[in-house]
């Protein structure tokens, strides 16, 4: 009877374990004559940390350039990164946001002026990324918690032309 008991509320400890991810940095290391960023990571209030700023896409992008995602977990928070063993297929970048509006279009509609689904080439343009927050519920359960980091790499013809760096931290929230 005591084991039950004590059980209960560990029980309702674990259910109210909610994986909780934040955004810590945003980079962007080549590539300015094709996307000018000015995207920052920033905090919006007490609680919540946002990326705001914009994406000017000055060139048209078609189907001959490809995008590449690399992904890093430290598991300490401490910047020391092992390359992940999950495999996300490099893809045009048409291709690519096709795939985006299917598993994330409800992440990214209060986004401004992104490109449409099918859309390609995609126009120059400006994309306006206000105040952000991450979506946590885009994370799958079984990713660890940690500080995460996110190569982006965009090669025409095998050749860099811009790469990023996204930096999250995951951790539980226990919702108390």
């Amino acid at each position: 009877m005591l084991i039950v008991l004590f059980s209960f509320p560990l029980l309702f400890c674990f259910t109210l374990q909610v994986m909780q991810t934040d955004f810590e940095r945003f980079e962007q290391f080549s590539g300015y004559e094709v996307f000018n960023t000015s995207l920052r990571v920033r905090k919006y209030n007490r609680t919540t940390i946002t990326l705001n700023g914009t994406i000017h896409l000055t060139v048209p992008l078609n189907e001959s350039v490809m995008i590449r995602f690399d992904l890093f977990h430290s598991s300490r928070g401490n910047q020391q990164f092992n390359h992940y063993p999950v495999k996300f297929p490099n893809q045009p970048v048409c291709e690519f946001i096709d795939n985006f509006y299917a598993d994330y279009s409800k992440y990214v509609d209060d986004m401004i002026n992104l490109p449409r689904k099918g859309e390609c080439p995609i126009a120059p343009r400006i994309i306006y990324v206000l105040n952000k927050p991450f979506p946590s519920k885009a994370v799958p359960p079984f990713f660890p918690l940690g500080l995460w980091k996110t190569q982006i790499l965009i090669t025409l013809s095998d050749i860099e032309i811009a790469r990023f760096e996204l930096i999250t931290k995951s951790w539980n929230d226990f919702g108390i």
